[in-house]
């Protein structure tokens, strides 16, 4: 018989799925029902089947829209206007997006190059993701209303888009012309990335081990140009600087350069040195003696006992000292507990008390993905950077806190 282990192994070496930090319940659960139902089940440990790319379909969960994160696609027309088009005159710009999901970050990107000025013909955007039913959505470029979210102002894009009712749009076929669709795998290459002078590779990571995230920056630094910028997502960018990358220096944007790139060639304002961050004074957890110093558990004592299996129960195991009970409650909650900031920074602090610093940095970085303004998960992440000699990534990550203050 076919274990769930040998299917979740396998879905990790090829696609980089990280079970401990995709719900591994879930997952477990989706791998019984796809053995239950397959006459041949050794076929799931084969990618190159339809059983396979089946079950890789059902775990997949792409979440994207129209100019997510709109302070991206701001930096990005900034950097074209001023810092690549004065060095390369003439010539064709070279995006590469992925995983490009249903199209939406694609599109974007071209609308907004068109709206910086650039010609079509000196446009040219690779699209890649692994998924092929998303593919086959993106090349339709069909869209209903949950694709236009924040960041979409429809006075200045909606003349890209046709309306045949119904509350479905398509893309203008002339910015369809400008993107080209492939199936690409982030782990797996088969051939190197296509050279390219931008590339926009968010929330991607932060599905992977922490091995795979370097392996796949890695991959990334080789296809990028010495001069060219490198979008990730909210809380990706400390896992870049350790590979070869520096800080772009643009607010909110979260964007990374080539350590190797000279400053006159990314001439954008950079902030003001922030401010140390101070956490909000809270009720200090109760530690194990000889324990790091790190920043009280976000909670206040409850006035009445905590209900079994429940948030308030793990916290209160967590400050009395109990980081093991904690963290059982805590995995017992994965699937039925809400997906908030609060309950991955909880995760995140319990796994750092009890020496489990990889996964809470993954729960750290899952908490400022849905909030990347969230100040306990901040104070918590850039001091574990700080114990684990990561200076550079602690700064950056702290940063984030005064550029949510100071932007316009």
């Amino acid at each position: 018989m076919i274990s769930e282990d040998a299917i979740l192994e396998t879905l990790r070496e090829h696609v980089g799925i990280n079970a401990a930090q995709n719900g591994e319940v879930t997952l477990r659960k989706e791998i019984r029902r796809a053995i239950e139902a397959c006459p041949h089940p050794r076929r799931l440990l084969d990618p190159g089947s339809t059983e396979w790319q089946d079950l890789l379909e059902t775990v997949l969960v792409p979440e994207t829209w129209f100019f997510r994160n709109f302070e991206a696609f701001e930096a990005l027309a900034r950097w074209v206007t001023e810092s690549w088009l004065p060095t390369h005159p003439g010539e064709c710009l070279r995006v590469l997006s992925l995983p490009c999901a249903t199209g939406e970050e694609p599109y974007s990107i071209a609308i907004c190059l068109l709206e910086a000025g650039l010609p079509p013909e000196l446009i040219r955007i690779r699209a890649g993701d692994i998924s092929g039913k998303c593919l086959t959505r993106a090349r339709e470029a069909i869209y209903r209303r949950n694709s236009f979210r924040t960041g979409f102002d429809e006075t200045r894009y909606g003349k890209y888009f046709d309306n045949p009712g119904d509350g479905i749009r398509r893309i203008d076929a002339t910015i369809r012309k400008l993107v080209e669709f492939d199936r690409m795998n982030l782990v797996h290459c088969a051939l190197p990335l296509p050279q390219s002078h931008v590339i926009f590779c968010r929330n991607a990571l932060i599905y992977f081990g922490l091995e795979t995230q370097r392996e796949v920056i890695t991959s990334l630094h080789a296809a990028l140009s010495d001069d060219g910028i490198l979008f990730l997502g909210p809380v990706e960018p400390p896992v870049a600087l350790q590979c070869g990358f520096i800080s772009a220096k643009l607010p909110m944007a979260f964007a990374c350069v080539k350590k190797s790139s000279a400053p006159a060639n990314h001439p954008l304002p950079s902030p003001a040195p922030p401010p140390p961050h101070r956490p909000r004074r809270l009720p200090p957890a109760t530690r194990k003696p000889g324990s790091a110093m790190r920043p009280p558990i976000p909670t206040t004592r409850p006035l009445t006992p905590p209900p079994d299996d429940s948030v308030e129960l793990a916290r209160a195991l967590a400050n009395s000292g109990s980081e093991s009970a904690a963290a059982d409650v805590l995995d017992r909650l994965a699937d039925t507990a809400a997906p908030t900031a609060e309950f991955y920074c909880l995760r995140g602090v319990v796994s750092d008390a009890l020496g489990l610093g990889d996964l809470a940095e993954t729960y750290y970085r899952k908490a400022l993905y849905l909030d990347p303004s969230h100040d306990e998960t901040i104070a918590h992440l850039a001091l574990h950077f700080e114990m684990t000699g990561r200076q550079a990534a602690a700064i950056l990550v702290r940063r984030r806190t005064h550029q949510q203050i100071s932007a316009p």
